[in-house]
């Protein structure tokens, strides 16, 4: 036996795809970073021509390298961002480029539909209206852009716009289906009256499935794009972080994981829906549980931002994270007095404010860019403790240690001054990547695994420990106070700042 599970994700700032060989078990990642475009303050967008390009490349790349016979995979499982809105025309086009989870440009419009309707909204869809929900974001392009408003026939999101361009079928799942706030999680339905408020019809939404349901099979168009085999089963899929919580082997409750990805995460297993302002409440794969979290925009998206803007004569080489990484090993933790806050697009647990600015705090002339360079890493990782906080503020449980996932986690120093930043001992899974969990989801919706519960014990182990250092935890706690303080105190001038752009 020498059959494959194939996983194919389009995360927030990349694609990924993951190769499972189901006889010796052995994962093989790839991935290709597309670009997000900023064209205006507030406005983050992604091409969907970037993601086919992207997937078609790494699948083809993956069949290749490992000299494997596309007769041999037995199934696709599919992964993506959420929130963001494919626009279809009659045609089945998409219309201009995708609004991304992080833009918040739709901030008077979240407020107006908070106004009006967010308290039934968050009665029924579990979630408090925001810029970053396809409810908010549909109701900007109604409102200033009526020519793209007029020519949409329907809305679908990443993953499932992949399968449409792989398959010729389309529809999402009960899961990705909760990020628009038109959809209720405990009826499984849209809802009609909220989609009435946009003034469209339940028709311009996609069929509903489970993410292990068969929801198409590679067409003619799919093969010469990948050069898989006509016929392949492509299943549903589902959210990235989900996928990614999934791969780390989280089955139970209190299971909390860390994502180092562009939108950085926390996510806790519960046995009920946590919902209210600042979290982010979510269904989880299997039955009862959900996965509610807390969530900071601009995590590893900021270390690529210095990449690309302070970093430009290695930001082109394959190894520019490692060394950036090196640069920063030489700064003793807390950067010697530089700050940064990580809100560069906005900030959104616990803040939930667009008018949020990033900045660095405290620079002098003895920083150099590597002191920059880690205070990146430093900032990012309090904004993930900010977010920590608060979900425990909330009453969520965490049970055992803290699982660190997504690209991020390849980062031993990263990983290092996250857990000292917690004050926690963490551990690294074997594979953390959307790509891998929608390899397993794959093989659970072919039928080579009898439950996903079987995928996770077959395929899920740790790969690494992490324990704090305690010095530097006392370090970071001073640091925090200073990094919660300065956020406070630059609230009203940031807000100011964006006002008046």
């Amino acid at each position: 036996m020498n059959d494959n599970l194939l996983g194919i994700d389009l995360g927030s700032g990349g694609c990924k795809v993951t190769l499972l060989n189901l006889k010796n078990k052995i994962a093989k990642t790839y991935s290709k970073e597309y670009t997000t475009y900023y064209p205006a303050q507030g406005w983050a967008e992604q091409n969907s021509s970037d993601w086919i390009n992207s997937a078609a490349i790494l699948v083809r790349k993956a069949l290749i390298e490992n000299d494997c016979d596309p007769k041999s995979v037995l199934a696709v499982g599919l992964s993506g961002v959420t929130h963001s809105p494919v626009l279809m025309d009659k045609n089945m086009e998409v219309i201009e480029r995708v609004i991304h989870i992080t833009d918040s440009r739709s901030f008077k419009q979240s407020e107006k539909l908070k106004k009006e309707y967010g308290e039934e909204i968050l009665k029924k869809c579990l979630n408090p209206v925001g810029p970053m929900w396809t409810i908010s974001m549909l109701a900007w392009v109604k409102e200033s852009d009526k020519n793209k408003w007029d020519d949409i026939r329907k809305i679908i999101f990443p993953k499932d716009y992949l399968r449409f361009v792989l398959t010729g079928n389309i529809a999402t799942d009960y899961i990705d289906a909760q990020g628009t706030l038109l959809f209720n999680p405990i009826t499984k339905e849209w809802e009609e009256d909220f989609v009435k408020i946009l003034g469209l019809n339940k028709s311009c939404f996609p069929d509903i499935l489970k993410p292990t349901d068969i929801a198409g099979k590679i067409n003619k168009r799919g093969k010469e794009l990948t050069g898989l085999k006509e016929g392949t089963p492509v299943i549903t899929g589902t959210t990235d972080t989900l996928l990614e919580i999934l791969a780390a082997g989280n089955l139970q409750p209190g299971s909390c994981t860390a994502k180092l990805a562009t939108f950085g995460r926390i996510c806790v297993l519960t046995d009920k829906p946590f919902s209210g302002e600042g979290i982010i409440n979510y269904s989880y794969i299997s039955p009862g549980l959900w996965y509610p979290g807390t969530g900071t925009k601009s995590f590893a998206s900021s270390f690529r931002w210095i990449r690309d803007e302070l970093c430009k004569d290695i930001s082109k080489q394959k190894d520019a994270f490692l060394i950036m990484d090196e640069e920063a090993k030489l700064i003793p933790a807390g950067s010697e007095g530089l700050i940064f806050h990580p809100y560069l697009v906005g900030e959104g647990s616990p803040y939930n404010d667009p008018h949020l600015r990033g900045d660095f705090l405290g620079i002098n002339l003895h920083h150099t860019r590597a002191h920059l360079i880690r205070a990146v890493l430093e900032g990012t990782s309090f904004s993930m403790l900010d977010c920590l906080d608060f979900i425990k503020s909330k009453g969520i449980q965490i049970n055992g240690q803290i699982k660190f996932i997504g690209g991020g986690s390849d980062s031993n120093l990263w990983t290092a001054i996250l857990a000292d930043v917690f004050g926690e001992d963490a551990v690294i899974p074997a594979n953390t990547d959307a790509s891998f969990g929608a390899a397993m989801l794959a093989g659970a919706g072919a039928g080579f695994y009898k439950t996903i519960e079987e995928a996770v014990k077959e395929n899920s182990t740790i790969k690494k420990k992490i324990n704090f250092n305690m010095k530097n935890n006392e370090v970071y706690k001073k640091i925090f106070k200073i990094y919660k303080n300065s956020k406070e105190a630059l609230t009203k001038i940031n807000q100011d700042i964006s006002l008046m752009l």
